[in-house]
């Protein structure tokens, strides 16, 4: 066991060559086509988005279509405003009408939940399925108003699977849709969730399909690898009560003899896309969940550089939030594929092209830690990190010090504990209720990011990134307060506002910070480096070995506070 965890210490950082670091990952990341609408619809304007879907309509761009419907769709979820306001001025507006009655199916599914049928209180299905009888006049409308087009028969067959459509119902509508868009791949998941065991189906006739449909399509089409998300749906549905990697995961069940022979397809498409495809990000995604449960590691990873930044809702929904699972599920793998490389061994380079985000700058960070520097420098003892303090107030600014660290002596327990960002420092050292400790990120392109740190663990964390990453209100809210408990001032409710507007990163951050009365960011945050290293009474703490800290720590009841190294910088 021993032996594990030191080869897993040693060759840790090395498996993360040519990953985008955790902040740089979104789920669902929007289309940069869309971006505009988005921001104009969660500002309450309809007209970019009018002219978004109707030039998607017209060069029949299916993709970005169902995209960007499906996104317009879940904004009006939560203020529908400005969608009305379309459909007054228009009412047969065919795509004003897909949109809402994507709406109106996503709502429907919101109250519903994706729980097990077992899961889901009788009041709860009462509300869905009459809300899902309301929705029916408006997507039957939407598929009138938009002859050819596959995308509102995608809220049909959701609207199918709710109401547990008969067979032929379902089939005739599937047809349908098919012929609009034999090769859409949003109507072959629809059609692989309700062929599923947990639905309608069974493994094999799920199975069964989405191996027609796949050798059906083209090449070039991501529904060629269709088959590893059925068989995502065989593993989950086998093993759903774990909730973690699991080894040899699905090996028992329908489609086993084929697990190799589908991976392997999934991974040649994988392999004829450019890292960071928008068309392979789904089929991407799916794969690195089978070649984790195959404990195919350094295959795994390679899929995971090939995703780099974009992680997608399933299949990491089905074990939790889904971008922590997915860095959950990342960070996994990296600790097996360690653990595995003998102690002389190199960790295997990898084999796929790395993504543009690979290679981005490190985040920028500045957290607020509400204790005095030597206060804050006693509980860093035992961290093993190197750090810049600077008082401000009631506050201490902190920062990452690496020009102050000895060259090439990272440390084991800095890569053990993985150090790599204020909000682990915070996690590992400040673990006391008292000492919630706020992080501010600058994330190397135009994102920004505050989270808080309580009880040794990230409580929130808000990121702002334009449309696409604005939080529901209630999400906003929750996390608003945390925000506001943690700075001990400031109005939850603005704090929320500010957090869904979808407006410039950086001005947001600086906002909110001022909302929260915190001190504003040093001079040069997001720009360079150890923006604290000017600052008057700046002092560096350094890393410690585990004995010395402990040392220091026990050394003089009396006076706990070890002596700082005044910045000379």
């Amino acid at each position: 066991m021993f032996g594990k965890v030191a080869r897993m210490i040693r060759h840790l950082e090395a498996t993360g060559v040519g990953l985008p670091p955790d902040h740089a990952v979104a789920v669902d990341a929007p289309d940069a086509h869309a971006t505009d609408a988005l921001t104009a619809a969660r500002r309450g304007a309809y007209a970019p988005a009018r002219a978004l879907l109707a030039a998607t309509r017209e060069k029949a761009d299916w993709p970005l279509r169902d995209e960007s419907v499906r996104a317009l769709a879940e904004i009006a979820v939560d203020d529908a405003a400005w969608l009305n306001a379309w459909q007054a001025e228009s009412p047969d507006d065919p795509d004003a009408l897909v949109v809402e009655a994507f709406r109106r199916v996503a709502e429907a599914w919101k109250v519903r939940t994706s729980a097990y049928a077992k899961d889901v209180a009788p009041d709860q299905f009462r509300a869905f399925l009459s809300l899902l009888d309301d929705a029916l006049p408006v997507i039957e409308a939407a598929v009138a108003a938009g002859p050819g087009d596959p995308v509102p028969w995608s809220a049909v067959l959701s609207h199918c699977r709710g109401v547990q459509a008969p067979r032929n119902v379902f089939d005739d509508c599937l047809l349908n849709a098919l012929t609009c868009g034999p090769h859409h791949l949003p109507t072959h998941l629809e059609a692989v969730q309700f062929l599923s065991a947990k639905w309608y189906g069974s493994h094999k006739e799920m199975l069964d399909y989405a191996a027609r449909a796949a050798a059906d399509a083209p090449q070039d089409s991501p529904v060629r690898a269709l088959e590893i998300v059925a068989l995502t749906e065989v593993d989950i549905e086998t093993g759903r009560k774990e909730r973690r990697p699991r080894k040899n995961g699905g090996q028992a069940s329908p489609g086993a003899d084929r697990i190799d022979e589908i991976i392997a397809t999934a991974q040649a498409y994988s392999a004829s896309r450019p890292p960071e495809d928008r068309g392979a990000r789904l089929i991407r995604n799916h794969l690195v969940w089978a070649l984790n449960s195959q404990e195919r590691w350094t295959e795994s990873l390679d899929v995971y550089r090939s995703i780099g930044r974009y992680a997608t809702e399933y299949p990491w929904g089905y074990a939790g939030t889904p971008l922590q699972a997915f860095l959950q599920f990342r960070d996994h793998a990296r600790s097996r594929l360690a653990a595995s490389i003998p102690r002389n061994g190199t960790v295997p380079a990898p084999t796929v092209p790395l993504p543009e985000s690979a290679r981005s700058r490190a985040a920028q960070e500045i957290a607020y830690v509400p204790i005095s520097p030597q206060r804050a420098s006693q509980e860093l003892l035992l961290c093993g990190a190197t750090v810049r303090l600077a008082p401000a107030g009631r506050w201490t600014l902190m920062e990452a010090a690496p020009s102050q660290e000895t060259p090439d002596k990272r440390g084991r327990r800095a890569t053990l504990l993985r150090l790599d960002g204020l909000a682990r420092v915070a996690e590992t050292a400040f673990d006391a209720p008292q000492l919630t400790t706020l992080v501010a990120h600058a994330e190397g392109g135009d994102s920004q990011a505050l989270s808080v740190v309580s009880k040794g663990r990230t409580a929130a964390r808000h990121r702002w990134a334009g449309p696409g990453t604005t939080p529901s209100q209630e999400i906003a809210q929750q996390h608003a307060e945390l925000f506001v408990a943690a700075a001990g001032s400031g109005d939850a409710r603005e704090v929320a506002r500010l957090l869904r507007d979808p407006g410039e990163p950086s001005e947001l951050l600086i906002r909110t910070l001022a909302t929260l009365g915190l001190p504003p960011l040093p001079v040069g945050f997001g720009e360079r480096s150890e923006v604290l290293a000017g600052v008057r009474g700046a002092t560096v703490h350094q890393a410690r070995s585990l004995w010395q800290g402990m040392k220091d720590f026990m050394s003089d009841d009396t006076d706990p506070n070890p002596p700082l190294q005044l910045d000379g910088r």
